[in-house]
């Protein structure tokens, strides 16, 4: 494979502003993408990239043939409805999610940051209680509103800040704006537990680690663990639509109107990603490549990399920014026909979809090892 240089950025007039029309921050990184298959994006002018960034849309690759045969399906017949009537996708995607996880009730909603509004005011609504505790790390919208934080996986300290006032606790297993950093062993388990104790809700927010990420479906799944809401997020939409849910009890979600109604599109593409969890097949290959990139991206560390950190199929890679800083090593192995994505100036994050090989991840990383050592 020849990887020519990336496309500069765009150009910026003599004012200092940028010259395009669409409002808002360039990309990271200098690519154009015009189509993209599996794990590979091609440009305008037909480079190839392997994509191993973290968006949680992506997590079955671009253009799965199944999603896109479903969604083709669907577009033959109906894309949406207006909230005063039912289509005929709705249903059959709830309960197939809840049928996947043993839960009762399953909230279909627009995207990720909608689950989290949903869960947090269900929870709220439902008695008295008026606070929320997070891990410091992790949503820092509830921070900004009057949320506790804690220090992440350091289950005294977030037992302690469970007074009578604490309506929820809310936590990410994997928290991804950290830069990949996993819970302790044991930690979610034991939350689960001091919250149940208490009276008091546990939201897990597995909008970017579950379904399948993590090589389990979601998180405390079995044993009576599980939380009280689980928010899922874009994974369900397969890189097509946007969906995401929440799930949980009928006691809690039974008459909660969603803030925007899921077209029926959305609805037939989830459903279609459900049944795909169902097969377990996607889970076992997740479990056999976070194996085999956690093997990989060891390596890393004193060949350029500080420290690194995976959890299942996605890994935070931290370097010296005082040498190079994370920016710069994505926007080089551009030209070396990898994406990435970063976490401030100090952490590389690879997200791969579950559908790569381990010959492109193999070969990803060794792009990456070779932008470490220059």
């Amino acid at each position: 494979m020849t990887i020519a240089d990336p496309p500069a950025a765009p150009d910026a007039n003599e004012s200092g502003s940028s010259t395009r029309a669409l409002a808002g921050p360039a990309p990271l990184l200098p690519v154009m993408a015009a189509t993209a298959e599996g794990a590979w994006v091609t440009d305008v002018e037909g480079r190839r990239y392997l994509d191993l960034t973290a968006d949680p849309a992506l997590a079955f690759g671009h253009r799965h043939p199944a999603l896109l045969a479903v969604a083709t399906e669907q577009l033959g017949r109906l894309t949406a409805t207006s909230a005063v009537v039912a289509d005929d996708r709705a249903d059959g995607f709830a309960d197939a999610l809840a049928a996947l996880l043993g839960a009762e009730a399953v909230l279909p909603v627009g995207t990720g940051d909608d689950a989290l509004q949903v869960a947090v005011d269900v929870v709220l609504g439902a008695g008295e209680r008026t606070t929320v505790v997070v891990a410091a790390g992790s949503h820092p919208e509830l921070v900004a509103s009057g949320a506790v934080a804690v220090p992440f996986g350091e289950v005294d300290a977030l037992v302690a800040a469970l007074d009578a006032a604490v309506a929820a606790v809310v936590l990410e297993p994997v928290q991804a704006r950290a830069g990949v950093v996993g819970a302790p062993e044991g930690y979610l388990e034991a939350v689960r537990q001091a919250t149940a104790d208490r009276g008091i809700a546990l939201i897990l927010d597995e909008t970017r680690s579950g379904l399948g990420r993590l090589g389990d479906t979601v998180a405390l799944a079995g044993g009576g663990m599980a939380p009280d809401l689980r928010m899922l997020g874009p994974a369900l939409g397969g890189a097509i639509v946007p969906i995401a849910a929440v799930v949980g009890s009928r006691a809690l979600l039974g008459g909660v109107v969603a803030p925007a109604s899921v077209s029926s599109l959305a609805s037939a593409i989830a459903h279609r990603v459900v049944e795909m969890l169902e097969a377990g097949e996607l889970q076992n290959r997740a479990r056999a490549l976070a194996e085999h990139l956690a093997g990989r991206v060891e390596a890393l560390v004193g060949a350029g990399a500080v420290a690194v950190r995976t959890a299942g199929v996605w890994a935070g890679v931290d370097v010296d920014p005082a040498v190079v800083t994370a920016p710069e090593v994505a926007r080089r192995l551009v030209a070396r026909g990898v994406l990435v994505d970063v976490v401030g100036e100090s952490t590389i994050v690879l997200a791969p979809p579950l559908i790569i090989r381990a010959t492109e991840l193999d070969w990803a990383i060794e792009q990456l090892r070779v932008v470490l050592a220059a």
